[in-house]
């Protein structure tokens, strides 16, 4: 059994700002709504900003910094830098460095936010004690290098308190409601970012599906995707990390993937990085077969699993590279890259219908053997769907 490490001392600067914005949101409200009620402005500001917050902690902080899953035009990192410091989750130095050490030692001692000590301490517990692992430190030398990054790291407190605090206001007082600007745009969107984030530290590592990979906590989990803008498809991210997307499938819910895409096609964004989908199949195939545990398998049962991987295999590569092409003709957006795409649309159905019938047709062969080899069902918790 996991022995508990020692507890590092108690960080009371973060202890008191986190206590502030839970006083100043919950208090705040409690003060502005029986003497002003929610007014229109207040709504869509506190709405609006904290969609941009979460957003430049997803897209900024979390894909651009951390990971380097894609490039980003410098009009685009600036906002995402302004915006991500009004979130006052650290530098976007700082929070990469914690990030990539989380990737680099997940459920270990080192892993700052590690799911092991339980649900409160990867949610907010980690937060308001003082991180003493400074020998577990990844190294950062392109963010170092990234004058933006340095600069936003040297003035973290004045951006963050002008995007963070003054921005709501002002936009408040333009509309008659400072007290509301303030109270919502700012305390409770400060209170709305911040358990979003943690959830993806604390809910994604214990609630959903494995379909990905078992080699670490990391889960699929759609309500902590609907509260951080896509964020929730955990064991996606943490089996592929250079992916822009984390939600890979075509219609689960990953805005930032979505609005990136956008912006790819516009020139803000570019470099978004895909990880091959022979590669994402291949890992969905090895957790299904995982059902069986070491269990011998009869050979001609075993000659079929082969054929099938072979098949599911090519046809994944087909769809691969079909998906390529097709990003290559819309980008191109000219008329001959039009025609292209249309043309590879129906190819792509098809190329995917394909796909989709060699693998229910391993499935079942799986299941069925699953059922029916000597021992009984392996427990496995994963839930695969079809995700091209």
């Amino acid at each position: 059994m996991h022995a508990a490490p020692s507890r590092p001392p108690l960080d009371w600067l973060n202890i008191g700002l986190l206590t502030l914005v839970h006083v100043a949101a919950v208090g705040g409200l409690a003060l502005y709504l029986p003497t002003h009620g929610l007014s229109l402005a207040a709504a869509l500001t506190g709405i609006v900003l904290t969609g941009l917050t979460i957003f430049s902690i997803s897209a900024g902080y979390h894909r651009l910094f951390s990971h380097r899953a894609y490039e980003a035009h410098p009009v685009l990192r600036l906002f995402l830098l302004i915006m991500g410091a009004g979130a006052f989750q650290n530098s976007a130095l700082a929070w990469a460095t914690d990030h990539r050490r989380h990737h680099n030692r997940t459920d270990s001692d080192d892993d700052p936010y590690d799911a092991r000590r339980g649900l409160w301490y990867s949610h907010i517990g980690w937060v308001v004690r003082k991180d003493d692992k400074t020998s577990a430190r990844p190294a950062v030398h392109d963010l170092e290098k990234d004058p933006l990054v340095l600069w936003q790291h040297r003035h973290y407190a004045w951006v963050g308190i002008g995007a963070g605090l003054v921005l709501p206001a002002l936009i408040g007082l333009a509309f008659g409601d400072l007290a509301g600007g303030f109270v919502v745009g700012a305390a409770v969107r400060l209170l709305v970012c911040y358990h979003a984030t943690f959830t993806i530290n604390s809910l994604a590592h214990r609630l959903g599906s494995q379909p990905y990979s078992d080699k670490s906590s990391a889960r699929d989990s759609l309500i902590v995707a609907l509260l951080s803008m896509g964020e929730g498809y955990h064991n996606f991210h943490h089996t592929f990390p250079a992916d822009y997307r984390n939600g890979v499938g075509r219609y689960q819910y990953d805005p930032t993937k979505w609005i990136l895409h956008t912006f790819e096609r516009i020139g803000l964004a570019r470099g978004l990085k895909r990880t091959p989908v022979i590669a994402i199949d291949r890992a969905l195939a090895r957790m299904e077969e995982a059902r069986l545990g070491t269990r011998p398998v009869p050979d001609a049962a075993r000659a079929d699993m082969d054929r099938l991987r072979t098949a599911r295999q090519g046809a994944a590569a087909r769809l691969g590279e079909l998906m390529e092409q097709l990003a290559a003709a819309r980008l191109a957006g000219d008329r001959a890259g039009r025609h292209l795409a249309r043309q590879l649309t129906g190819d792509l159905k098809q190329a995917r219908r394909h796909l989709h019938s060699i693998a229910m047709e391993w499935r079942r062969l799986v299941r069925a053997l699953d059922r029916a080899l000597p021992g009984g069902p392996v427990a496995v918790p994963v839930t695969i769907r079809q995700r091209y």
